[in-house]
């Protein structure tokens, strides 16, 4: 019966959907670059109103800072990064392969952690960024399912999280579907 429920209420979205597709950001139609005002928000930290935009930005990305003089790093850390841990990590995964364990038999924090990471993966709108998210789902939830030092410390970092801090507001899920990502994919058929 409960299944019967969600189906109608995805049908629901996604008509929806179609007569009146969600907001997203659209500086990007018109140009490559947005004019913005660097200002500060109420809790403290910076926000950026962008032009033509409906909600200002969390955030003061500097891209100046990323092109100019840390560029080189940024190209060697991503090259590093996306290139070669990761093929350490796909070798990993595929020698670990035998031995890992089946999500249903995992511990119960490793096994939400493998959940969300379902969640993130479906998200993804390139079949890259799926490939990695699964590839780095496999590495982590082996590791913590096998380390338990590592995982009672992740178990105790994430419940000293305040979740409401945490939670993506309507601006930040604004500017998200802006960044290939499906952030209402529970509501809609993309």
């Amino acid at each position: 019966m409960n299944w019967i429920f969600r189906k109608l209420v995805k049908l629901f979205f996604n008509r929806w959907y179609r007569i009146r597709p969600p907001e997203a950001v659209s500086y990007w139609k018109r140009n490559d670059v947005a004019r913005a005002r660097l200002t500060t928000a109420p809790e403290g930290h910076f926000q950026m109103e962008v032009e033509g935009e409906k909600y200002p930005m969390a955030g003061f990305p500097r891209g100046h800072v990323l092109t100019g003089p840390l560029a080189d790093l940024k190209h060697k850390v991503k090259n590093m990064v996306f290139n070669q841990v990761f093929e350490e990590m796909e070798k990993m995964a595929n020698e670990l392969k035998m031995d890992m364990m089946p999500a249903e038999r995992m511990v119960p924090a490793v096994k939400e952690l493998w959940r969300v990471f379902d969640l993130v993966e479906n998200a993804e709108v390139t079949d890259d960024m799926k490939r990695r998210i699964n590839l780095i789902k496999r590495v982590i939830c082996f590791f913590f399912q096998e380390d338990d030092a590592y995982r009672f410390r992740f178990q105790w970092m994430m419940e000293r999280f305040d979740i409401k801090k945490m939670k993506l507001s309507k601006a930040d899920k604004y500017y998200f579907r802006g960044k290939y990502f499906k952030v209402d994919h529970e509501k809609f058929d993309y």
